[in-house]
């Protein structure tokens, strides 16, 4: 079974460092990408400088160093385009801002060997973050943000669960059959868009058990500051109502979009949180304008 690792580094080389050192630590024979987001130079001299002393050839498949940051879902897709035309048979996504522990990549591995695991599929692996355990994400229509799930697996519909991004083994049948991540989105949504089209083209998504994986909540994204994260929640939000609803949902997403700038006049009118308003207002007219993948300010 070939497995290939992708994660992003967008200025956290420290962060992604450590992810880097715990899969080594793993006795790791996985293909491994590392996809460089455009960081700043100093952070992308750190890593390249880590790459170039640390780290074994034969323990790391690639750097990928992108012109451009092509967010959460172009930059992954560089990866996956490259794993899936190498014959991976499975790819997984990890946030940088995760660690593994030694016998994660044995353990992932005897798993993906059982019976119910040969079906090509999409897998969502734990988070451990300390004090609780995120499972999935669930779909929840009509909302700015989708939330995570943190109950035990037998305790959620996974009819509306999906893998969370952070954490996500897919198959290399899947990218074949539906795609890679819809860019668009640049960041957020991404993850629950995909399994939406998986499902729609008939593949199960899945959910393990806890495999050892920890996550740290990053602060890579919470650098574009919280006025430009909502814009991209509500832009997104809208997006993927509208693309992946039921018929009644993608109705409703007009009206909902109407409460949506009325709520915001109404608070701009009183002076309150002005910034995050204007930043509510330009996500809604991103959807509506079409403009779609990275936000460029100014």
């Amino acid at each position: 079974m070939k497995l290939a690792i992708i994660t992003i580094n967008f200025n956290g080389a420290p962060e992604t460092i450590k992810l880097l050192e715990s899969l080594q630590s793993a006795e790791n024979n996985a293909n491994v990408f590392v996809v460089d987001n455009n960081s700043q130079s100093e952070d992308a001299g750190i890593l390249e400088n880590y790459f170039q002393s640390a780290l074994k050839s034969d323990q790391i498949s690639k750097l990928i160093k992108n012109k451009v940051n092509l967010g959460f879902s172009g930059g992954n897709n560089v990866a996956a385009e490259t794993a899936v035309s190498n014959n991976a048979d499975w790819v997984l996504l990890l946030n940088n801002d995760t660690t593994v522990e030694n016998s994660f990549i044995a353990r992932l591995k005897t798993i993906l060997e059982q019976s119910e695991y040969q079906n090509p599929s999409i897998i969502g692996i734990p988070l451990n973050e300390g004090k609780r355990m995120a499972y999935a994400g669930r779909i929840n229509w009509l909302k700015p943000t989708l939330r995570h799930v943190y109950q035990p697996l037998s305790m959620f519909d996974n009819k509306t669960a999906y893998a969370i991004g952070a954490a996500m083994l897919v198959h290399g049948k899947v990218f074949e059959t539906v795609g890679f991540l819809d860019e668009k989105y640049f960041l957020y949504f991404e993850d629950a868009d995909f399994c939406q089209r998986a499902k729609a083209a008939g593949f199960e998504i899945k959910f393990l058990p806890d495999l050892g994986l920890n996550h740290r909540v990053s602060a890579s994204t919470a650098k574009l500051g919280s006025p430009v994260l909502l814009r991209y929640h509500y832009r997104n939000a809208l997006y993927f109502n509208v693309k992946n609803g039921p018929w009644y949902i993608k109705i409703a997403v007009w009206p909902w979009s109407w409460l949506i700038i009325t709520k915001q006049i109404l608070k701009l009118l009183i002076g309150r949180r002005s910034a995050q308003s204007h930043a509510i207002l330009s996500g809604v007219m991103d959807f509506y304008l079409g403009r779609f993948g990275k936000i460029t300010l100014g």
